[in-house]
């Protein structure tokens, strides 16, 4: 199985660094950090791995189209593939709607912020001055005049595209090197219509992209160790008490009315009471958690469903699952 490591930007860089070269000596194909507002910056953390790594690919989980303009992106990334010796992949995302608009950015509604038109242009900036020809752009969110690289770019730099719009996923697989179909919790069976839309557009484009998905892991050798580590995790409390739709757990036995106390709890800020509120059967819905071989056979139900390279994100007993689900054990 090719399997890639994910992380959010919690880590010390060095940490970051160290974990990516047992990955390395792991066998996993890939390493992948989020990025945040609030926290370490992902070039940095690719910056460290690379220096501590000789093969393994490293991904940016992604970088968003608001607070880099598209062409410093191009040139940090084109400096990150010198660094690596091609190693680096550009993961971009239009932006995280919860903290976009703390800096002052609007993302909703969409009709009047048209987020796909934004990234369509921020890829077609990012890919000219890849080129390495006179860039001259004058789109709706930006515009570039007289530019051209001032080095050449080594090799490619493969361009990963994250969305949960059907309509970007279906336009990521007509120009990008891969899709980025979640950013930590999804069900099998909702990534399998995220992939019918990417397959739209890959066969509009009349070849297949790489379909690569965050998952939340948690692995322990008592998997009650690692049922407890997502119910006791903030953002998984997060996520199912105010972005994930209801909907997408009932075919797995969590109705909205099993939700409805923990949901209250988080509106009136007990989080601890929220916490102990979520189902188990969400948590098996929404995340890779068990024992080690419970969780290599749920990422197998995800690779059925269509995704190519699953990103697993462990949280919890970090090592022992950095261990036991290493592709240099199978």
């Amino acid at each position: 199985m090719r399997l890639a490591l994910g992380f959010n930007p919690v880590l010390g860089v060095a940490d970051a660094a160290k974990i990516a070269s047992d990955a390395e000596a792991g066998g996993f194909e890939s390493i992948w950090m989020h990025e945040s507002l609030f926290q370490r910056d992902v070039v940095s953390y690719l910056s460290a791995m690379a220096s501590k790594t000789t093969k393994i690919r490293l991904g940016s989980g992604v970088i968003n189209t608001f607070t880099r303009h598209p062409v410093t992106a191009a040139t940090t990334f084109a400096s990150l593939a010198e660094l690596s010796g091609g190693r680096v992949v550009l993961g971009l995302g239009l932006g995280s709607f919860p903290t976009i608009p703390l800096i002052g950015h609007q993302i909703f509604p969409v009709d009047k912020t048209h987020p796909l038109k934004r990234i369509k242009e921020y890829v077609r900036v990012v890919r000219m001055v890849w080129e390495g020809g006179k860039v001259e752009f004058d789109g709706e969110f930006f515009h570039v005049h007289n530019l051209t690289l001032g080095f050449k770019l080594q090799g490619k730099v493969p361009l990963f595209i994250a969305s949960l719009s059907p309509k970007t996923q279906a336009y990521a697989a007509t120009v990008a090197d891969g899709v980025i179909l979640s950013p930590a919790l999804n069900t099998s069976k909702g990534t399998a219509k995220m992939v019918e839309s990417v397959a739209a557009g890959e066969a509009r484009r009349g070849s297949r992209v790489e379909r690569a998905s965050y998952m939340m892991t948690s692995v322990d050798p008592d998997p009650s160790k690692a049922v407890q580590a997502v119910r006791s995790f903030y953002f998984f409390a997060y996520q199912l008490s105010e972005v994930v739709n209801p909907a997408v757990l009932e075919p797995y036995g969590v109705k909205a009315e099993h939700l409805a106390p923990l949901k209250e709890a988080w509106k009136r800020g007990d989080v601890a009471e929220a916490q102990r509120l979520i189902p188990e059967e969400a948590i098996e819905a929404l995340t890779i958690t068990g024992s080690a071989d419970h969780a290599l056979d749920r990422l197998k139900e995800y690779e059925r469903a269509g995704v190519t390279l699953p990103i697993a994100m462990p949280i919890g007993n970090v090592p022992f699952a950095i261990k036991e689900l290493a592709p240099s054990r199978a």
